[in-house]
């Protein structure tokens, strides 16, 4: 967006003399060596180089008088410290710390002091030439300086103030040359120049309580003690002119009409506009145009989302779109317009389904017990996908119930599932399966505790216990009356018949199926046929008793 900016040059004074002619031009200050001082806090600057610059002219060049100082925990100091009013600098962090002149130079007079520091040498001027220089190592070992910039005085602002004349302060954080020093001592600078982070041309003139920065960095020297009305003094140095000179820093956006009624599209550091006696203290003030003419930033908003995004134009956006702009007015880092496009990938979130088969009860990864089958609940992962959206999981959980229910009828066991598979299992012998009885019926022929395991869809499990206590002799029996005792035995047992009359075979077996026993006898009424098991293990055993036409299976304990 093309703006058109004016510059308002605010609060200019003419000031008149009585006998309506111009009032004389001032470009220095006059400090009484008793109290005044002027100071300001001052920026933090690098000073790894430095070059201080100064017109003074004393009355006396007493010694330990301050002219300029910066201190904080460290300190750059141009003063005249040594016996006889030899001029003495010091820097902290440097080695050595300090330089002095052989000599001051003559009173009442003019004189340019100029104390550098390039990073190898420190060098002291005095009128351009070179009157102390030492090679030095080090740097000044602090960036900022709290207790400020004081001319006139020592640092602390209460001692070593000085009788002297100042004109055409210069701070500099660079090293400049002999070449640069000579050839700019005598003139006036704008205050752009590289490296130049204080100027005082003190053409501030009566009435004033303050010096001004021309640099534009704000670093305003305040008159501490002085009186406004007589401590400003005409100059006579070679850049005394008495004029006020001012940079106008501008910057704006495509164009400037500026004072002097002309409209720049580019950047501008030479343009001048002077205003007849337009100085504080009656001389032309002479503007000096520092414009930079900046365009409207454009820049792109790379983004990636999932799902959607909300951009900051307020649109939702579902799909990736790299055609949306968006104008912030002034938003750029130098006050244009910044035009922000739009780049942005939108991806989904990621869905997946997980299948589960459980039996009876399932503990889901969102903490939640199951106990019946679902296709409903959902759990998100944030950042879970490939591609760094959330995954979204669907649980599809099918719980399988196994019946472990068994119904008792007399001696008849009978596991209340149905179409499953059935394994019935002694409860007293920790719950050893019990061969060949694999049906959903059990009939049992032995008081003891009796269970069903029950397999059916991949699930299974065991029954409560089911104890019986009423087997009689007589439930033992065929019709024709056959059985043993004792039971529980420790190894020999009997095998008796009430009516049968015949030959039987007799195998007992453990309940893996082994066969630990196998005869053949004749059993007769009120006869016994004697068993001995005393070289088998203790344990539950099988006995089966055949003839030619039935079996009968009977349960034995042996312990």
């Amino acid at each position: 967006m093309k703006r058109k900016l004016f510059t308002a040059f605010i609060a200019l004074t003419f000031v008149f003399a009585m006998n309506d002619t111009k009032a004389q031009c001032y470009s220095a200050v006059q400090l009484d060596g008793t109290d005044d001082y002027m100071h300001t806090p001052f920026a933090t600057y690098t000073f790894n180089t430095f070059t201080m610059e100064m017109w003074i002219n004393s009355a006396n060049y007493n010694p330990n008088e301050h002219y300029i100082s910066l201190y904080e925990n460290a300190y750059i100091v141009l003063g005249g410290w040594g016996g006889g009013g030899v001029f003495d600098t010091w820097a902290s962090g440097l080695s050595p710390v300090a330089i002095s002149s052989p000599s001051s130079p003559a009173i009442n007079t003019w004189h340019h002091i100029a104390f550098v520091y390039d990073g190898t040498s420190q060098i002291l001027y005095v009128d351009g030439v070179v009157v102390a220089s030492a090679p030095t190592t080090g740097a000044v070992s602090s960036s900022g300086f709290t207790q400020g910039l004081v001319i006139g005085a020592r640092y602390t602002q209460v001692t070593q103030f000085t009788n002297t004349k100042f004109d055409d302060v210069r701070i500099w954080n660079v090293a400049r040359t002999p070449a640069e020093l000579t050839g700019s001592m005598s003139s006036n600078l704008t205050g752009t120049e590289s490296g130049l982070v204080a100027y005082y041309r003190f053409e501030d003139g009566p009435g004033s309580s303050t010096v001004t920065d021309l640099t534009g960095n704000g670093n305003t020297l305040t008159l501490y003690n002085m009186d406004p009305a007589t401590d400003w003094i005409s100059s006579t140095t070679p850049v005394g002119n008495g004029s006020a000179q001012s940079v106008d820093v501008q910057a704006t956006c495509d164009s400037l009409t500026w004072i002097d009624g002309n409209t720049y599209t580019a950047s501008d550091s030479t343009a001048t506009f002077v205003y007849v006696g337009g100085a504080a203290s009656g001389c032309d003030s002479t503007v000096t145009l520092n414009l930079t003419v900046n365009s409207a930033s454009a820049s792109v908003d790379a983004l990636a989302a999932c799902d959607s995004l909300t951009w900051l134009d307020g649109n939702t956006y579902t799909a990736s779109n790299s055609t949306a702009t968006y104008s912030v007015p002034g938003g750029s880092a130098v006050g244009c317009d910044s035009i922000v496009t739009l780049n942005l990938t939108i991806t989904n979130s990621q869905q997946l389904t997980d299948t589960l088969v459980a039996c009876d009860t399932y503990t889901w990864i969102d903490g939640n017990t199951y106990t019946a089958s679902n296709n409903s609940a959902t759990y998100s992962v944030p950042g879970g996908a490939t591609n760094g959206c959330d995954s979204i999981i669907h649980l599809d959980l099918t719980i399988n119930t196994v019946d472990n229910t068994v119904t008792t009828s007399g001696l008849d066991l009978t596991s209340n599932a149905v179409g499953a598979q059935y394994q019935w299992v002694d409860c007293d012998s920790s719950y050893a399966a019990i061969v060949g009885d694999t049906n959903q019926l059990f009939t049992a022929t032995f008081n003891g505790n009796y269970a069903v395991v029950v397999s059916m869809n991949g699930c299974s499990d065991t029954s409560a216990c089911v104890a019986i206590t009423t087997v009689s002799l007589a439930d033992l029996n065929w019709t024709n009356g056959i059985g043993i005792y004792p039971n529980p035995t420790t190894g020999e047992f009997s095998i008796s018949s009430e009516v049968y009359s015949g030959e039987v075979t007799i195998n007992v077996v453990d309940l893996s199926g082994k066969l630990v026993y196998n005869a053949t006898e004749n059993l007769g009424p009120n006869t016994n046929v004697e068993v001995d098991l005393s070289n088998s293990s203790n344990g539950v055993y099988i006995v089966r008793i055949s003839n030619e036409s039935e079996v009968h299976s009977m349960r034995l304990i042996k312990k």
